[in-house]
């Protein structure tokens, strides 16, 4: 009888050795949010400002229309034409 415990315990020890722990099993995590990623082109989405020509050449215009809109001095304005500190051209005459 003594030895079929000492069996059984001999048995229990060895799967207990070879079989993984429980809480191992048990103790497996998973990301719950992905890391983001650096971006450094920022700020492309913002529209566009209009700049250009407003009137073509043979175009029928009042005075004050506004003929283009510039940032930097790209036309410089010739007869009958004005132009104001932010750059647009006004037209002084009806033609």
């Amino acid at each position: 009888m003594a030895l079929a415990v000492l069996a059984l315990r001999t048995r229990a020890a060895v799967t207990a050795l070879l079989s993984p722990p429980q809480a191992a099993a048990l103790a497996v995590r998973y990301a719950s949010k992905k890391t983001g990623g650096s971006s450094k082109n920022l700020g492309g989405k913002s529209p566009g400002k209009r700049f250009g020509i407003k009137k073509m050449e043979g175009h029928y215009v009042h005075a004050g229309n506004i003929l283009a809109t510039q940032r930097h001095f790209r036309w410089h304005p010739g007869a009958h034409v004005s132009c104001s500190v932010p750059a647009p051209f006004f037209s002084f005459l009806g033609l």
